[in-house]
Formats: structure tokens, C-alpha cells, sequence
């Protein structure tokens, strides 16, 4: 922000002649500015050297590595593409802290169902690229680009309305595989049902 009061002050972007004494306390605020920048560089750059060189000490096995009262620390971390082998009940605002204070936040389930899941789609990448072509012929006025982008907008989304093969199951054995892995992980960090 200095440099822009510098500007309204007069002073130009380069200077190949003496510069005006007044402008130095904004050009020793900007340089203070500058330096602080430098100093958050370095503390990142530290902080990347550090995390990569502990990462092995540091790594989080439970998906929780701080406590945390709701359900997103509930999974493994990263979590599976299913979010919840079983969904749980919320009764509390802090549902997972509820579950640890009862001794059930780490309890392996007796058994597992299929998990139903929706399938990938394209539709929604083909449509925003019809969409691009569309809002920058609109821009420019190209009518025939205009029409071409709108006509794929609907047709893709007419195309994808009829398709009737949107979902899959997830069998038992991948969700048992991926649970088993997570338990696991939480027996290695030795933590037990509660806090």
C-alpha cells in the first residue's frame, strides 16, 4: 500500500534522477513490508524442509491427530471415496467426541453392507467447456460459435438426463479390505475407544 501513496505523491515507477526526501518514510514502510514478506517465505520454506524431513514420525495413522470433536475426523485420513463404511448416528452438534466419551469412536463393526454410490460423469466437463465456447462467442458476437455452444449445453444435458446407468454398489470385500486397513492404522497408534 506505501507504493500506491508514493504514486498519488508523484513518484514515478522509475527514477533514473535523485529521489525526493519526502517519499522516504513510505519507501522505509514498503521495504519493512518487503522484508516481512521474505521473513514468511523463509518460515514456509523451514516449514517444508521440517515436514518433509519428520514425515515419518509425524504421519498421522487415525485420521484424528487432533482431538477433533466432528464427524470429518472420524475417517482415515485421507478418507475413503465412500466417506462412512456405516453412517452414524448424530444425536450431538460434537457427534464424534459424543462417540469417543461412550467408547465408540474406534469400534470395528460386527459386519458391512454393499455401499451404494453414485458413478462418475463427464457431462459436467463437456457442459462447462460448451459453456466456455458459448459465453466467449457471446462476448465477441460470433452468432453461429453462440448457437454451437447452447446446442451442446442442451444436448449434453438432455443426453445425460436419459442415462439410466448412474450408480454401483461398493462390495463388502473392498469396504472390509479398506476399514481392515484403517483399524489397523488405529491399533499401530494404540488408541483406545474414548479420549
Amino acid at each position: 500500500m506505501p507504493l500506491y501513496v508514493l504514486g498519488f505523491m508523484g513518484m514515478t515507477r522509475r527514477l533514473s534522477q535523485q529521489i525526493d526526501p519526502q517519499f522516504h518514510p513510505m519507501l522505509v514502510v514498503a521495504a519493512c513490508g518487503a522484508a516481512l514478506i521474505a521473513c514468511g517465505i523463509l518460515c514456509q520454506l523451514i516449514q517444508f524442509y521440517v515436514s518433509i524431513r519428520d514425515r515419518e514420525q509425524n504421519r498421522d495413522l487415525t485420521g484424528d491427530p487432533w482431538g477433533g470433536r466432528t464427524l470429518e475426523w472420524a475417517t482415515s485420513s485421507p478418507p475413503p471415496f465412500y466417506n462412512f463404511a456405516i453412517v452414524p448416528n448424530v444425536h450431538e452438534r460434537d457427534a464424534f467426541w459424543e462417540m469417543k466419551e461412550k467408547g465408540e469412536a474406534y469400534k470395528k463393526p460386527a459386519g458391512y453392507e454393499e455401499i451404494h454410490m453414485p458413478k462418475n460423469s463427464g457431462a459436467g466437463i463437456v457442459i462447462a467447456a460448451f459453456a466456455t465456447v458459448f459465453g466467449f462467442a457471446m462476448i465477441w458476437h460470433i452468432w453461429w460459435m453462440a448457437i454451437v455452444g447452447f446446442v451442446g449445453i442442451v444436448v449434453t444435458w438432455i443426453i445425460k438426463s436419459f442415462d439410466e446407468d448412474v450408480d454401483y454398489y461398493v462390495p463388502v470385500a473392498e469396504v472390509e479390505k479398506l476399514e481392515g486397513q484403517h483399524f489397523d492404522e488405529i491399533n499401530k497408534a494404540g488408541l483406545k475407544n474414548g479420549n
